[in-house]
C-alpha cells in the first residue's frame, strides 16, 4: 500500500481516532506514551514520527522539550494536532525523508507507527542521520505474540461488523493488515542494531501485547 493511500486512510478516521485508540488500549495509551517519553528524555529537540493527532507532541512539550516537531502523512490528523499544541511544529512529511537537518534531534518517537512504515531500513537510516550521537529513539508498538493472533481472529470475526460499521470495510481491512505486520522484540532489536542503534530498554504492556523499546544512536 502506497504512502498516499495510508495518509488518506488515517485522514478519513482522524475525528474518531483518539476515541478508538483509547477504547482498544483500555485507556492506557496515554500512560504508555508518557512512559516512553520518560525513558527517552534527553536534550531539547523531539521529533515525533507519525504524530497523528499530536498526543505524543503535547506530552513532549509538557515533558520539557523546547522544540517539538510532529511529522505525519495525514493532513487531517495534523489539523487536529495543531489545535492541541500551538507551540509545536507540525509538518506533512514522510518518515523516510524527514525535513530535519543532520544531527539536529535529541529524540525520535514513534507511537503505534513502526509497523506501518513501508521501508523500515530507509527510516532507520534517516533516524540515524537526524539524531545526534547518543540520541534516543523510542518505539511503542504492538508485540507479535499469540495474543495478536487471537486479536486478528477476533477482528476478522466477532469484531468485524462493528469495525466495518465504524471505519468501512477497506479501512478495517487495513488495520487488520497492520496487525499482521507487527514485529517481535527480537525483530525490532535486530533492525535497530543493524542500523547503528543499541537497545537500552525494553518493557511490555497489556500482557505482552504491547512493546516499548528504547534505542540509542551509538
Amino acid at each position: 500500500m502506497n504512502k498516499r493511500v495510508i495518509g488518506d486512510i488515517f485522514s478519513s478516521v482522524s475525528k474518531i481516532y483518539d476515541s478508538f485508540l483509547s477504547v482498544v488500549t483500555l485507556q492506557r495509551i496515554h500512560s504508555w506514551q508518557s512512559e516512553m517519553l520518560e525513558y527517552t528524555k534527553k536534550g531539547d529537540v523531539l521529533v515525533d514520527v507519525g504524530t497523528g493527532t499530536g498526543e505524543v507532541a503535547v506530552k513532549g512539550k509538557k515533558n520539557g522539550y523546547k522544540t517539538v516537531v510532529g511529522l505525519d502523512l495525514s493532513y487531517e490528523m495534523l489539523r487536529l494536532a495543531v489545535n492541541k499544541c500551538k507551540d509545536c511544529h507540525f509538518i506533512v512529511a514522510d518518515a523516510e525523508n524527514m525535513p530535519i537537518r543532520d544531527e539536529k534531534a535529541d529524540t525520535i518517537t514513534l507511537s503505534l507507527v513502526y509497523r506501518h512504515l513501508t521501508d523500515r531500513d530507509k527510516f532507520l537510516e534517516e533516524a540515524r542521520r537526524v539524531l545526534k550521537k547518543g540520541g534516543k529513539i523510542g518505539i511503542l508498538d504492538i508485540n507479535k505474540t499469540a495474543l495478536i493472533d487471537l486479536l486478528k481472529f477476533l477482528s476478522r470475526t466477532i469484531l468485524k461488523p462493528v469495525g466495518i460499521l465504524i471505519f468501512g470495510k477497506d479501512k478495517w481491512d487495513f488495520f487488520i493488515h497492520s496487525l499482521e505486520n507487527s514485529l517481535t522484540y527480537d525483530q525490532i532489536r535486530e533492525e535497530l542494531e543493524r542500523h547503528g542503534f543499541a537497545v537500552r530498554k525494553k518493557t511490555v504492556k497489556l500482557g505482552g501485547a504491547v512493546l516499548i523499546i528504547i534505542g540509542v544512536r551509538v
